[in-house]
C-alpha cells in the first residue's frame, strides 16, 4: 500500500485507540520509516486531527535521544498521517507480559533514562500526560525512548475539549489531573512511579491491594506515588538525583488542598491546666494557617468555635481529620444549620452583654442607693461574660476558601513559603528568595494560568537545595 503517495508500507507494526502504525519505505528519500496514519472513521472529527498536528509541533520542538523523532505530516485520503524515526525492538508493555517483572537493575535504568527524556520535555514547558509501558519503547540496541506526545501540552496551551483535561490511561493517571486539574510535570512523575512499579512487580500500582514497596528503590517510588503532589519530588531532576541514590531534600510541610463549599467545622476544645492551647495550635499549623488570640481565647472561653467556615465536604471531612489526629474534637455540619443568631451574637454581643449588666448593676444600685461606681463594674463583667460566646464564623481561622483546590496556587504558596524561610535563615540568598516570591505573586494574580507552573517548579527545587545545603553546613560545624 502507498500512503500519502510516498511511503510504500511492508507491514503493519500495531495500532491504538487514534492511529495505526506502518512500517514503510519513504520513496523521496529512500529512507525507512514509519508513519502513523489516524483511523478512516477518525477523520472527520476535529479534535482528533488536531491531536496529531499538536503531537507534530510538539514532538518536533524536543530534541533528545530519548524521545522518539518525527518529521513531518502528510495527508492519504483525508487522514492525517505522521512520519517518523522506525524503531527496531518492541515496547516495555510487550516485555512486561512476556518476560514479568525486571531485574531492579534494568527497571532502574529503564526509569532513568525515561526521566532524562522526561525531564528535556519539562525544560520546554511540554507535560506528556499519558505516559505508561505502552509508550515507551525498548530499541534492540538497549535504548529507551519515550513515545507518543498526541496527549502532551505545553505551557500555557489549551486543552483540545473539556475531557482533555482528565485524558490519559487509568493507573497511570495523578490523583490532582483524576479531580480535574491541567496537571503540572509532577502528574508525569507520578506516571513514571507507576511505571516503575510495575516493572518491579508485574501489574499496575492501581490494582486493588499493591504489595508494600521494598528494596533500596522504594523510598523513590513512595515519594513519586504521593497523592498529594505537594509531596512528590518536584522535577525530573529531583528524581533522577533519586534515582543516582543522592540524597533530595525532603518535601517541607504543605497545608492540604482546601476549598469552598457549605460546610462548617466546630473544634471543642478542653481546657488543659498545662497546655491550653497546644492540640490547636498544632491543627493550625497541620492546615497552614493561624488563628488570632482572640480568637483562641474566645474558643477556651465558649469551648467551641468554627475552625473552618463555608469549606467543601471533601474539606470539612479533611480538616475534621486532622482534629482528630491532634486529639481535638471537631464536628462538620452544614452551612445551612448555622443558626442566625450565632454571627450577630458573637459580633455584637460584647456590648450587649456590657451594657445589660451595667443598666442592671445600675437599677440595683438606685434601689439599695449604692454607689454608681458599681455599674461600671456592672460593665466590665458583662464584657467578661461575652468571651463565653463563640467567635463569629466569618473570622474563623479558614474561611472565604477559594472555589476549588488549584494544584498552582498551592504551588505558588508553597514557593512562597520556602523564600519566607531562606530569607531568614539565610540572608545571602535574599534575591533568590526575592526570584521566587515575585513568580508566587504572578501566578496568584495570572489564576489558572498553568504556564508558570514549570518555572515555580525549578524555583522551588532550588529554594528546597538551598535550605538543604545550610542544614548540611550546620552539621558539618556541629
Amino acid at each position: 500500500m502507498l500512503l500519502a503517495g510516498r511511503f510504500e508500507t511492508h507491514r503493519r507494526l500495531g495500532a491504538g485507540g487514534l492511529a495505526e502504525v506502518f512500517a514503510a519505505t519513504d520513496r523521496a528519500t529512500g529512507a525507512d520509516v514509519a508513519v502513523k496514519l489516524l483511523h478512516a472513521h477518525l477523520a472527520p472529527d476535529p479534535a482528533a486531527s488536531e491531536r496529531f498536528r499538536r503531537e507534530l509541533a510538539i514532538a518536533r520542538s524536543l530534541e533528545h535521544p530519548g524521545i522518539v523523532r518525527v518529521f513531518d505530516l502528510h495527508e492519504h485520503h483525508g487522514r492525517p498521517a505522521i512520519s517518523m524515526e522506525l524503531l527496531h525492538g518492541r515496547t516495555l508493555h510487550e516485555r512486561l507480559l512476556l518476560e514479568g517483572p525486571l531485574p531492579p537493575e534494568e527497571a532502574r535504568r529503564i526509569a532513568r533514562e525515561i526521566c532524562c527524556a522526561l525531564r528535556a520535555a519539562h525544560h520546554q514547558g511540554v507535560v506528556h500526560r499519558d505516559l505508561k509501558p505502552q509508550n515507551v519503547f525498548l530499541t534492540a540496541a538497549g535504548t529507551v525512548k519515550v513515545l507518543d506526545f498526541g496527549l502532551a501540552r505545553t505551557a500555557g496551551q489549551a486543552r483540545l475539549t473539556a475531557q482533555d483535561a482528565v485524558a490519559g490511561t487509568p493507573g497511570y493517571i495523578a490523583p490532582e489531573v483524576l479531580a480535574g486539574e491541567a496537571g503540572d510535570a509532577r502528574a508525569d512523575l507520578y506516571a513514571l512511579g507507576a511505571v516503575w512499579f510495575e516493572m518491579l512487580n508485574g501489574r499496575r500500582w492501581s490494582d486493588s491491594g499493591p504489595p508494600p514497596l521494598e528494596g533500596r528503590d522504594a523510598e523513590v517510588i513512595q515519594r513519586a506515588l504521593e497523592s498529594d503532589p505537594e509531596r512528590r519530588f518536584l522535577d525530573a531532576g529531583q528524581l533522577l538525583r533519586g534515582l543516582g541514590g543522592s540524597l533530595v531534600p525532603p518535601p517541607l510541610p504543605a497545608a492540604p488542598p482546601l476549598s469552598a463549599g457549605e460546610y462548617d467545622v466546630l473544634v471543642h476544645e478542653v481546657v488543659r491546666p498545662r497546655a491550653p492551647l497546644r492540640s490547636i495550635g498544632r491543627v493550625l499549623q497541620q492546615l497552614g494557617t493561624r488563628a488570632t488570640l482572640e480568637w483562641k481565647w474566645r474558643l477556651l472561653g465558649a469551648g467551641q468555635a468554627v475552625l473552618v467556615s463555608g469549606a467543601s465536604r471533601k474539606t470539612a471531612e479533611l480538616a475534621a481529620a486532622v482534629c482528630a489526629e491532634q486529639g481535638l474534637p471537631a464536628t462538620v455540619r452544614p452551612v445551612a444549620r448555622r443558626p442566625w443568631s450565632e454571627e450577630w451574637l458573637a459580633r455584637h454581643g460584647a456590648w450587649v452583654l456590657a451594657l445589660t449588666c451595667g443598666l442592671a448593676v445600675a437599677a440595683l444600685c438606685a434601689i439599695l442607693h449604692w454607689s454608681f461606681a458599681w455599674a461600671a463594674a456592672g460593665v466590665v463583667g458583662g464584657y467578661a461574660f461575652s468571651w463565653g460566646l463563640r467567635p463569629p464564623a466569618s473570622q474563623a481561622p479558614l474561611s472565604g476558601l477559594p472555589a476549588h483546590a488549584s494544584s498552582l496556587l498551592r504551588l505558588a504558596d508553597g514557593v512562597a513559603r520556602r523564600a519566607g524561610v531562606l530569607r531568614v535563615r539565610r540572608p545571602a540568598f535574599s534575591a533568590l528568595a526575592q526570584d521566587a516570591e515575585d513568580a508566587a505573586r504572578s501566578a496568584r494574580a495570572a489564576g489558572e494560568d498553568d504556564g508558570l507552573a514549570q518555572r515555580l517548579l525549578e524555583l522551588a527545587s532550588t529554594l528546597d537545595d538551598a535550605l538543604a545545603q545550610e542544614t548540611g553546613e550546620k552539621g558539618r560545624a556541629a
